[in-house]
């Protein structure tokens, strides 16, 4: 694969993202609703089930993987939405995340008095965020801001998009736990994955995720011949090789604007996985 000519989003806290989102992310599952509202149609939300009722572990893994999610290259800015007595504090989070050089702000449910009130605050915050991010332009960087996730090490194309990817000033990221397809997503945009390929394999339906965009490849071929256009490629035993070179390329070109499917069609989901119940 050639040299990369890349156009992005450079960031002041480090790399370059695909995409320039501004974030809204609840810090804990009350406040989920207000945050999507606080985002209408101009950032990205997400939905979750975490930040109460959690201990040990689960609480340093959930804060964690929000922060990491919240600093990747694709996000422009943040705001955190707070109800006021959770586990992972909305003050505290919105601290981290600026810690790490990214633009955030923070409004809380009980601290603004009600669900009405915070969203006229946070989406004041939004609209300041939003503008800012506006102001951005793509420009050329350099290969190595393309950080391709992959969900699945075990792959058939593993070894050779990463081959791609090297030869062309690039790399691949792989999930530092055992989580595999859509568990995997928030720790591979913790890590600095500005792609995700997702894997999906027999029976697996295409993915997306948040803030990263997903280009899915079918190992399926009568759900990917069913669900063509959902799909961005499809790999068939003995053809790995020629895989892996063609997904590096369309890494490259996602990450310099090209929607993937999932974008296309509108999915964003996202999950956080846990490490043990909730109290």
């Amino acid at each position: 694969m050639s040299a990369l000519e890349l156009f992005g989003y450079p960031r002041e806290h480090g790399g370059a993202g695909a995409r320039n989102h501004v974030l809204v992310l609840p810090s804990v599952v009350c406040s989920t609703r207000v945050a999507e509202q606080v985002a209408g149609d101009d950032a990205v939300s997400v939905t979750h089930q975490h930040g109460c009722g959690q201990v040990g572990d689960d609480v340093t893994n959930s804060s964690r993987l929000f922060v990491g999610m919240a600093t990747n290259p694709n996000v422009a800015g943040v705001v955190v939405v707070g109800l006021g007595c959770e586990t992972i504090g909305g003050p505290g989070l919105a601290e981290e995340i600026a810690r790490a050089h990214q633009h955030v702000a923070f409004v809380g449910i009980q601290a603004c008095g009600g669900s009405a009130a915070t969203v006229a605050a946070g989406v004041a915050e939004r609209q300041a965020l939003v503008e800012a991010a506006r102001r951005l332009e793509r420009q050329p960087v350099p290969a190595a801001s393309l950080r391709v996730g992959l969900d699945d090490p075990d792959a058939p194309f593993a070894a050779a998009l990463a081959a791609a990817l090297s030869d062309a000033g690039a790399s691949l990221v792989l999930p530092g736990t055992a989580q595999r397809g859509e568990l995997a997503h928030a720790e591979l945009a913790a890590a600095g994955a500005t792609v995700i390929v997702a894997w999906c394999g027999p029976g697996e339906g295409p993915r997306s995720f948040a803030v990263v965009p997903v280009l899915s490849v079918s190992g399926d071929p009568v759900l990917a011949a069913a669900l063509g256009e959902d799909f961005d490629d499809r790999v068939e035993p003995g053809e790995e090789d020629a895989a892996g070179m063609r997904l590096a390329a369309a890494a490259a070109a996602c990450f310099s604007g090209v929607p993937c499917a999932a974008e296309r069609r509108g999915a964003a989901e996202f999950t956080l996985p846990r490490l043990a119940r909730s109290m």
